[in-house]
C-alpha cells in the first residue's frame, strides 16, 4: 500500500482516465481521508464517474489501486465503497480482458494481504466488499484468502456476506464441488440458493432447480439486477443464462418468488420474460403481475408491473380483474405510476377512467376512445394538449385511435382531424388522411399550406395526401423529385402516389440495389404500386426472405408480397411456414425482437399463407 505522501511517485500526467489525464486523481485520493462525509462522497463520485467510468478500467484507474487500498484501511468514511473500487478495477475476468483490467487484477492481488483482515471488520458492508476484493487472490495471496473466506462463509453473522463468500470460494477453490453440495444443506435459504446457482453452472443435476424455486425468493439472496459482482458477473445474469430455455421453470420461479414478496422485482422480471419470449403464456403473465402488484413498494417495480399489465390487458381473458387492480394507482401523484395505470384501465375498456380520474392522461383517453363509439370522447381524444416537454407547443396522443379509424368512423371526426393536422402535423396523420379518401375544402387548404412549407419531412407527405384526395399531383412530384435523389426515406410517399408517381420511376429503381434491406423493400413496394406490375418487385421482395431467422425487413416484405397477391415459390413457402411456429425467444435472442414484432410476424405469416393456392 502507498500512503498519500507518496502520490508524487506517480507521473499522473502520463496516465489517463475517461475524461483526460490523471493529474486530478491525487486530489480525489487525499479527499478520501477527510472527516467530512460529504467530501469523501464527492471524491468517490469522481473516482467512479471518471477514473472507473461505467466500469471501464484505464491506466489511471490501475495506478490509483495501492493508494485506494491504503484509504480503505485507514479512512473514516465509506471504506466499503473504496473496496468496491478495488474489486471493480479488475473488470470482469483478467484472462479474457488483457490490458489495464489485467494489470488491475494483478495489482489488487498484490494489495490483498493487507486487506484480508477487513473480512472480519465490524461493518458488514466492509466485510462484503472485502470478500469481493478477495476474488482477485492469486499466487501467495491465494491460500490466506481461501482461509479467510472459508471462515467468513462459516461464521459471519450476516447471511448475504456468508453467501457471497461462498460465491468467491466457488471461483477460487480448485475443487469447490464438496463445499457447494454441503451448502445445499445450510440453514439459510440464501446460502442454499447461492450454492445451487454455482452448481448449475458447473454440474447441473435435476434437484437444483427445485432449490432455486424454494430458496431463491429470500431477500438475502443477492439478485439485484443493477449490482455487478466484479470477477463473477451479476447473479441475475448468471441465473438468466441457466434458465433461458425453460419456460416452465421460469413460470415456477416467478410464481414462487412473487409469493415470497417479489424482492428486487425478481419474480416480476421472470413473469415479464415469460410472455415476451414464449408464446402461449399471456394469461399466466397477467396472473403473475396481478399477484406481484401488491408487493411493490419501490416506484420502479410498481411501474414495471403496471406497464406489463397495460401492455397485455387488451388480450387477456379477464380485463375486468386487471381494471380493478390498477384503479387505485390511476390517481397516484407520480406520473410514472398513474400513466401506465390509466392506460391499463383504458385498454380494459373501463369508463371509470372518466369518472374516477379527475384529469385522465391523453394517452389513456386515446386508448379508451379507440374502444368506444362515443363521438364526444373521440373528439376529446383528438384535441391537442400542451407539449409534455414544456416547450410551450402542442402535442398529440392519438396513435391508437388513428390506427383504428376507417373512412366511415372518421367522417364525423373530419373537423377534429383537420384541426389536429393544423396544430400537430406529422407524417402518420398525413398518410392516414390521404388513405381515408375524405375530401373537404378545409382539409385540402390545410394540406396545401403544409405542402408549401420548407419542412422536408412534412411538405412531401402533405402534397402526396392532397394528390390522393384529388388535388394536382404536380407539387408532390416536384417535391419528391427534389428529395428522392438523396433521401430514401421518401420512398413510402412515392409508393402512395400510385400510378401518378410514374415520372419518379427513374429515381425509385436504383434503390432496388441499396445497401439497406428496408430501403430495398420500400423501393420494391413503390415500384409495384406505381406500375401496378409485380414482375420486377416480387423478386426483390423474395430476396429478403432468405434465412431461418426473419429480419424486420423480411416481415415488411411479407406484407408487401401478400398485397401483390403473388404465390410464393416452394422454397420461400417452406421457409415462411417454418416461421409460423418460430419461438419468440429465438427471435429475441437473435435479433432483439420485441413481443409486438413477434406478433406482427405471426400475423403476416398467417395472412400470407392463408391466401396461397
Amino acid at each position: 500500500m502507498r500512503t498519500p505522501e507518496q502520490l508524487h511517485l506517480v507521473d499522473w500526467a502520463s496516465l489517463y482516465h475517461a475524461y483526460g489525464d490523471g493529474t486530478d486523481v491525487p486530489g480525489w485520493i487525499r479527499a478520501l481521508y477527510s472527516e467530512d462525509e460529504a467530501v469523501v462522497d464527492g471524491a468517490l463520485d469522481e473516482l467512479f464517474g471518471r477514473v472507473l467510468h461505467q466500469g471501464s478500467v484505464y491506466p489511471a484507474s490501475v495506478a490509483a489501486v495501492p493508494y485506494v487500498a491504503h484509504a480503505a484501511v485507514h479512512a473514516v468514511h465509506r471504506r466499503h465503497l473504496m473496496l468496491a473500487y478495488l474489486a471493480a478495477t479488475g473488470g470482469t475476468e483478467a484472462e479474457t480482458w488483457p490490458g489495464p483490467q489485467q494489470e488491475g487484477c494483478g495489482l489488487v492481488a498484490e494489495e490483498l494481504p493487507g486487506l484480508l483482515h477487513l473480512i472480519r471488520d465490524p461493518d458488514p458492508e466492509v466485510r462484503r466488499q472485502a470478500v469481493r476484493v478477495a476474488r482477485r487472490a492469486t499466487g501467495d495471496s491465494l491460500r490466506p484468502a481461501l482461509d479467510a473466506l472459508t471462515a467468513c462463509h462459516r461464521d459471519d453473522p450476516v447471511v448475504r456476506v456468508r453467501a457471497e463468500a461462498l460465491t468467491v470460494l466457488s471461483r477460487l477453490d480448485a475443487d469447490p464441488g464438496p463445499l457447494l453440495r454441503a451448502a445445499l444443506e445450510d440453514s439459510e435459504p440464501a446460502v442454499r440458493a447461492t450454492a445451487a446457482v454455482a452448481l448449475l453452472e458447473e454440474d447441473p443435476t435435476p434437484e437444483l432447480p427445485a432449490v432455486l424455486v424454494a430458496d431463491g425468493g429470500d431477500p438475502d439472496f443477492r439478485l439485484v439486477w443493477t449490482e455487478w459482482f466484479p470477477g463473477v458477473g451479476s447473479t441475475e445474469d448468471r441465473l438468466q443464462r441457466l434458465i433461458n430455455d425453460d419456460p416452465e421453470l421460469v413460470h415456477e420461479l416467478a410464481t414462487a418468488w412473487i409469493a415470497a414478496g417479489d424482492h428486487d422485482g425478481r419474480g416480476t422480471r421472470r413473469a415479464l420474460r415469460l410472455s415476451t419470449h414464449w408464446r402461449g403464456y399471456e394469461e399466466e403473465t397477467v396472473a403473475l403481475l396481478l399477484a406481484a402488484l401488491p408487493h411493490q413498494r419501490e416506484w420502479y417495480w410498481r411501474m414495471r408491473v403496471l406497464d406489463g399489465l397495460a401492455d397485455r390487458v387488451a388480450r387477456c381473458a379477464d380485463p375486468a380483474a386487471v381494471a380493478e387492480a390498477v384503479l387505485p394507482h390511476a390517481t397516484d401523484p407520480d406520473p410514472r405510476i398513474f400513466r401506465p395505470a390509466q392506460l391499463a384501465l383504458a385498454r380494459a375498456g373501463d369508463t371509470r377512467l372518466l369518472t374516477a380520474v379527475p384529469e385522465p392522461h391523453p394517452d389513456a383517453l386515446d386508448a379508451l376512445a379507440t374502444r368506444t363509439d362515443d363521438l364526444d370522447l373521440r373528439r376529446q381524444a383528438l384535441t391537442p394538449h400542451p407539449c409534455p416537454g414544456g416547450c410551450g407547443g402542442s402535442h398529440s396522443s392519438t396513435d391508437e385511435l388513428l390506427d383504428a379509424l376507417t373512412p366511415e368512423s372518421a367522417a364525423p371526426l373530419l373537423p377534429e382531424l383537420t384541426a389536429l393536422l393544423r396544430t400537430c402535423p406529422n407524417r402518420r396523420l398525413l398518410h392516414l388522411l390521404g388513405e381515408l379518401g375524405l375530401t373537404d375544402p378545409e382539409l385540402l387548404a390545410a394540406l396545401d399550406e403544409l405542402a408549401q412549407r420548407t419542412d422536408h419531412l412534412l411538405a412531401p407527405a402533405a402534397a402526396v395526401a392532397a394528390a390522393r384526395l384529388g388535388a394536382d399531383p404536380g407539387p408532390a412530384l416536384r417535391l419528391l423529385a427534389d428529395r428522392l435523389a438523396t433521401d430514401a426515406d421518401r420512398l413510402p410517399e412515392a409508393a402512395l402516389l400510385g400510378p401518378a408517381g410514374a415520372p419518379l420511376l427513374p429515381l425509385v429503381e436504383p434503390y432496388l440495389a441499396a445497401d439497406f434491406p428496408r430501403t430495398r423493400v420500400d423501393a420494391a413496394e413503390a415500384l409495384w404500386r406505381i406500375t401496378g406490375d409485380p414482375t420486377r418487385a416480387v423478386p426483390a421482395l423474395l430476396a429478403e426472405i432468405a434465412g431461418p431467422i426473419p429480419t424486420w425487413s423480411a416481415v415488411q416484405a411479407l406484407s408487401v408480397l401478400r398485397r401483390t397477391g403473388q404465390p410464393l415459390p416452394p422454397g420461400q413457402r417452406a421457409l415462411v411456414e417454418g416461421w409460423r411456429d418460430l419461438d419468440p425467444a429465438v427471435m429475441a435472442d437473435e435479433i432483439f425482437w420485441s413481443r409486438q414484432d413477434g406478433e406482427r410476424l405471426h400475423e403476416e405469416v398467417r395472412l400470407l399463407l392463408d391466401q396461397q393456392p
